[in-house]
């Protein structure tokens, strides 16, 4: 007397899989491409942010980061004035196409500082695309959070 079977073939174990992975690939197709593009923004942003402070501790000079809608800017502290900077990586940035910076009402530029010891006024900063936002968050310590 033959047994009953139990479990999967390989031809459907594979099927399975083979199904699995269309679905996947559908998903990951229509997904919005802004969520990305708002993503790199705010990570780069986030990023250039923490080498700023970086740079204000380790030259012991004050950095300042302005933002704006058209993009940021950095700028250092020297000799009682602040000098801006145009040399890589704190070069002017423009925002991606579609990208916007979230401002609060009656201003048009913000301003993230950092001093020599790498302290800053606590900021949140909100950018956002086709609309989903992202939100970067620079507390008193000076840690830069992107969420």
């Amino acid at each position: 007397m033959p047994r009953p079977q139990a479990g999967l073939t390989l031809i459907e174990l594979l099927v399975v899989l083979v199904v699995i992975g269309l679905a996947t690939t559908a998903v990951a197709l229509t997904m919005p491409a802004g969520d990305a593009t708002l993503r790199r923004q705010a990570e780069d942003l986030g990023l250039r942010l923490r080498h700023a402070r970086d740079e204000a501790i380790l030259g012991g000079r004050a950095m300042q980061v302005g933002i704006d809608a058209a993009g940021y800017r950095f700028s250092r502290r020297e000799f009682g004035a602040w000098h801006a900077i145009d040399d890589a990586p704190f070069a002017p940035r423009a925002w991606a196409d579609g990208v916007a910076v979230v401002l609060p009402e009656q201003r048009d530029r913000l301003s993230v500082r950092f001093d020599a010891t790498g302290t800053a006024e606590p900021q949140r900063l909100r950018l956002q695309r086709d609309g989903t936002q992202a939100q970067i968050d620079v507390d008193a310590a000076g840690q830069v959070r992107v969420q």
